[in-house]
């Protein structure tokens, strides 16, 4: 086994051993060694935030005659050579989530990373807090970074919404003459179209998306150039606008609208606007688990359940049961809209850790809001690929529908609750159907029963 070999860095705290290949520095090690927690990593969507942040910075202390125009240039591109490249440099950054609770040791593994890429760019030296880190703090720099990784995701599960929204389109239409048996309580209602079922889960998920973009809109804000409570210490005057700019203008394909929040202590005491983004994540989740559960209940059987709808088969579903096929891809959505609820606790405890001028859970924070958006991300996506491809059984919807007693609640105006609820139960002790108990024990005749009770003037 070949020897890794070792170069010896110092800090404030004096000297430390460091991989020779690694371009991060004595920081980042101390963090390495003294977090030694769990195997969860910075996703790298935050790390490409991070970069692309550190880039916006850059050139704002250029604007501001603070760097020289060549450093500045030579950090933004080192900045931009890891936003574009994060596969490449991944390993570079491999501190615990589990870590200062500011995030500083990530802010310094990517300072220092930088300071290592751009000396390599311009053969000057680079210090990763005087050149890489002037006019930020970890307080303002962590929480930002939160924020434009949740924007960015913002959009993209929106985008994979609308999409299963004109899926479900879809299907309603093409649904919207199949009359099936109601359900509440798990037990038979009157009857519905499968198509404006469909739409009622369309339905619930507009209405989530548009709480998730107006969720979206506060996250826009940013706390940067707040330096280490707020009050921009140490940072230039028009440094917040200035780093805004720069980031829209990097972003301007995904046309970002990032400003500076007016208050930056509001952003960095507290991060009540993560709260809120996360309990939009679960309101989507909460739509996402009754689709898939519904999908689990009308593909149930295929003789002793539901048998309305044929989910496309994908595994054998028994290592014992032969030609059993079960409903993974709903089962696997469903443990992952659980992680999600999961994580919304996890924020929400997490919230309760703004003391004073800064919340301390920012790494936790930010681990959960990004594995909540790319949970729901891959779940819808799977989603809808179960909707595109189920298929309806159709018999079984008219024989359940055919014997289904609670249609004679139309009956209610015409013979009274009472004596309808007797001729349900009737027809639930005889096993017979509700039309023929209904034509013995009323006044009505077969041909006004048949029009009363036909399934399809019912919805």
């Amino acid at each position: 086994m070949k020897k890794k070999s070792y170069r010896v860095v110092s800090d404030s705290l004096g000297k430390v051993k460091v991989p020779k290949d690694a371009l991060y520095g004595a920081q980042t090690q101390r963090a390495i060694d003294n977090f030694k927690i769990s195997w969860y990593r910075f996703d790298p969507i935050f790390l490409e935030s991070l970069a692309s942040l550190k880039a916006a910075c850059a050139m704002a202390n250029k604007k501001a005659k603070l760097i020289s125009a060549s450093k500045s240039r030579a950090i933004q591109q080192s900045a931009m050579e890891i936003f574009n490249n994060i596969e490449k440099y991944y390993d570079q950054f491999p501190i615990d989530i589990f870590q200062t609770g500011s995030g500083t040791s990530t802010n310094m593994n990517m300072n220092e990373v930088l300071a290592s890429l751009t000396e390599k760019k311009i053969k000057l030296k680079i210090h990763p807090n005087d050149d890489i880190n002037k006019s930020q703090s970890s307080n303002d720099v962590i929480p930002s970074a939160i924020n434009i990784s949740s924007v960015l995701l913002c959009d993209e599960l929106s985008d994979v919404i609308d999409f299963l929204i004109m899926t479900l389109i879809e299907k309603e239409w093409e649904y919207k003459d199949i009359i099936k048996t109601g359900r509440t309580h798990l037990m038979d209602a009157v009857p519905l179209s499968l198509g404006y079922e469909i739409e009622t889960w369309r339905e619930q998920l507009v209405h989530a998306n548009e709480v998730l973009l107006t969720s979206k809109e506060e996250c826009q804000f940013l706390p940067i150039g707040g330096t280490a409570i707020g009050t921009g210490l140490n940072a230039p005057k028009r440094f917040s606008d200035n780093t805004c700019k720069e980031l829209n203008n990097i972003y301007k394909k995904q046309k970002m609208k990032f400003k500076p929040n007016p208050n930056k202590s509001e952003m960095m005491s507290s991060q009540n606007h993560i709260l809120t983004l996360s309990s939009s994540l679960l309101r989507i989740s909460s739509c996402i688990t009754k689709i898939a559960n519904d999908l689990r209940w009308m593909n149930s059987g295929p003789v002793s359940g539901l048998s309305e709808i044929k989910l496309k088969p994908l595994q054998p579903g028994s290592s014992i049961m032969p030609g059993k096929i079960n409903p993974v891809i709903p089962e696997a959505v469903l443990m992952a809209m659980t992680q999600v609820s999961g994580n919304h606790s996890s924020i929400n405890m997490a919230c309760h850790s703004g003391t004073f001028q800064l919340n301390t859970m920012l790494p936790l924070l930010a681990h959960n809001i990004i594995e909540s958006f790319n949970l729901l991300i891959s779940s819808t996506m799977s989603l809808t690929n179960t909707v595109t491809s189920f298929e309806i059984n159709e018999s079984s919807i008219k024989y359940s529908l055919d014997r289904n007693p609670i249609i004679a609640t139309r009956l209610n105006d015409i013979v009274g609750y009472d004596k309808a609820a007797t001729i349900v139960k009737e027809a639930y002790k005889t096993n017979k159907p509700i039309i023929d108990v209904a034509e013995s024990m009323t006044d009505l005749t077969r041909n006004q029963l048949t029009k009363l009770l036909d399934p399809k003037k019912l919805v």
